[in-house]
């Protein structure tokens, strides 16, 4: 329960209770997928040779720097595939019914504040909690645990000002989805609006750094880098470090970025004076903080931008339904530039 309450990131939620029967507007009905456990493996994966890689959900990844999580650092680029196959589990009933009242005020803002993301239907895939690789990095279902949907299912049936975590949750998954789709509008927002730089991947960075017991987390990608300062010479590369706790069953999870120097031979990650690679903590790098107020947690333009859409979206419904927590745009560092692009995109 303590990762899913710091999953929401910093929002303030003032509303005591959630009303189940407030909704936005009425409209089309959903569109619902729910996979069972035995079509799982050919519904999320297109072909026998698609590389299952995993990636760390943010419901496992925990806001609190140094804190243990179920994802194992040194299994992260193994093949997901055949543990993905055995994690599948079938939906129940009453998932599948808090999971449509979810989606159905999802939607219902979703509509209005941002149409391009319900063109997109929902699919759903539920694995087993023992499944200690993250989710299957696919880009085309929404993967959730079993744990997960019980808490979501409590928060629900409770009432509790928590249901607004779950609608972020699912918001965010299915952003991420949009993004998949929509890479290159993504990417265009990243240059031309973010001032961000993509480079080839540096793959050698975990070369560098194995033999200290530490790996960079390849999802999202290490291939974007941005100036210290506008008017700075110096790159940092925004990454995630993952330890391994050896027999604790788990990892240490810390967002950095890494110092890149533009060279003759092109991009390369700094030496550091005690590491094989010169990086410190995120959180210290100012102009990056002041630039991404909103997203103090996430370290990637990737992460960065399907949290300010999932923000603005729940902070509009949150809004609109109980007059707290007024949306500015202007505090979501362009955002509206992005779905202005996305939705140009669509037509």
């Amino acid at each position: 329960m303590r990762k899913a309450k710091a999953f929401l990131l910093g929002m303030i939620i003032t509303a005591s209770v959630y009303s189940p029967t407030a909704v936005f507007a009425t409209g089309p009905a959903s569109i619902i997928e729910f996979v069972d456990a035995a079509g799982a493996d050919s519904a999320v994966f297109h072909g026998s040779s698609e590389l299952c890689q995993s990636r760390l959900p943010n419901w496992e990844l925990s806001i609190v720097e140094g804190t243990y999580n179920r994802f194992a650092a040194r299994r992260a680029d193994v093949d997901c595939r055949v543990a993905f196959g055995k994690a599948a589990r079938d939906f129940t009933d009453k998932e599948k019914a808090v999971l449509t009242r979810y989606v159905t005020q999802i939607d219902s803002v979703a509509g209005i504040e941002f149409p391009v993301l319900n063109h997109l239907p929902w699919r759903f895939v539920v694995i087993s909690d023992a499944f200690d690789l993250g989710v299957p990095n696919v880009g085309r279902y929404v993967i959730l645990t079993k744990g997960i949907l019980k808490e979501m299912q409590e928060w629900a049936e409770k009432q509790s000002s928590m249901f607004f975590v779950g609608m972020e949750m699912l918001i965010r998954e299915k952003a991420l989805i949009l993004q998949n789709n929509r890479r290159e509008t993504f990417e265009k927002f990243y240059t031309e609006v973010w001032g961000f730089r993509k480079i080839p991947a540096l793959s050698s960075i975990d070369r560098l750094m194995i033999d200290n017991g530490t790996f960079f987390s390849r999802v999202p990608t290490n291939e974007w880098v941005i100036k210290l300062s506008p008017k700075d010479k110096e790159f940092i590369m925004p990454a995630l470090l993952l330890r391994d706790a050896g027999n604790k069953g788990g990892g240490t999870a810390q967002r950095v970025a890494i110092y890149i120097d533009s060279t003759s031979k092109g991009f390369l990650p700094r030496k550091g004076k005690k590491s094989p690679i010169d990086y410190r903590d995120l959180r210290l790098i100012p102009y990056y903080r002041k630039k991404f107020p909103l997203s103090e947690y996430d370290y990637h333009p990737t992460e960065i931008s399907v949290d300010l859409l999932t923000k603005y979206i729940v902070m509009k419904y949150v809004s609109a339904h109980y007059g707290a927590a007024p949306t500015k745009i202007s505090e979501y560092s362009h955002i509206d530039a992005l779905m202005r692009m996305l939705d140009a995109s669509a037509k």
